[in-house]
């Protein structure tokens, strides 16, 4: 089976990406996995099936789900009127906050296992949750930035104090994501870098073929197609909310030329990058 990977694309005023879920209209969300770590709080209402791992869980007004980094999640909602709200951690933030994260996972589902700690360490969760949707919708990510940030660090404190559990292997059905997770990771990280897919390849020790079919299979998406959106992604960036010139966003993105740069950037945002910049920086 072919699961989608998501691209986490943070707030720019918070270092998470917030979704407020209110009386959709699709059924649902396809299988998909990201490496960032996923809040999912039934606000009201319910939703029908929400497949983690695996697993199947109906959740109810309160309920509150965990999404580990990697772990192939979809949802089947039947209930148009149900209130849910998303957050999702980008793996990086976590892991400088977390120092040891890789080593743990956040686990909320065993309810009637708690103890009466724990219970109450929920109760408080869900007030953390309520307070971050009402600042949220009523302030906004710029006015409430310092209230939201302090909230979200409460948040990872109650997760990592009282929910955390050592790591152990999963058996999802495919042992593919682990390493799909390691090349994604390390394509973030040397994205102004040259990254040839056959050297890529070979720093992961697979062939070039073995890579790209890979590649496509378990993300949908080529190689060269999600290294070039996460190098639009960051140019983006930096065109937003720096001074640079073009030359230096062409040298940091790792684009080979300006021409090379321009003709992507317009191909997916219909514009030239200075034109971008100047109708959307405020």
């Amino acid at each position: 089976m072919r699961y989608r990977h998501e691209i986490i694309e943070p707030d720019p005023e918070l270092p998470v990406f917030y979704i407020f879920h209110n009386e959709r209209e699709d059924s649902g969300v396809l299988a998909h996995w990201h490496k960032s770590l996923e809040i999912s709080y039934t606000m009201t209402g319910k939703i029908s099936k929400f497949t983690i791992d695996g697993t199947e869980h109906e959740t109810n007004a309160g309920d509150i789900l965990v999404i580990n980094s990697n772990a192939v999640h979809s949802i089947w909602d039947e209930h148009n009127k149900t209130k849910a709200l998303s957050l999702i951690f980008p793996y990086a933030f976590i892991k400088a906050e977390i120092s040891d994260y890789d080593n743990k996972s956040f686990r909320l589902t065993n309810r009637f296992a708690f103890t009466d700690l724990q219970k109450e360490k929920l109760a408080e969760l869900r007030g953390l949750l309520d307070r971050y949707f009402f600042v949220m919708e009523s302030d906004g990510a710029d006015k409430g930035r310092l209230l939201l940030k302090g909230l979200l660090y409460q948040i990872l404190h109650l997760l990592d104090a009282h929910f955390s559990v050592p790591k152990t292997e999963r058996n999802s059905g495919n042992d593919s994501l682990p390493l799909i997770a390691a090349i994604t990771e390390y394509i973030d990280d040397n994205l102004e870098k040259d990254l040839a897919l056959d050297k890529l390849a070979a720093a992961f020790h697979l062939s070039y073929t073995h890579l790209c079919r890979l590649f496509k299979k378990e993300t949908g998406n080529t190689i060269h197609s999600h290294i070039v959106e996460q190098r639009l992604n960051k140019a983006v960036k930096l065109l937003m909310f720096t001074e640079k010139n073009i030359r230096y966003i062409v040298d940091a993105c790792g684009f080979p030329n300006q021409k090379s740069f321009s003709a992507a950037f317009k191909n997916k945002y219909g514009m030239t990058p200075k034109r971008y910049r100047d109708e959307n920086r405020a």
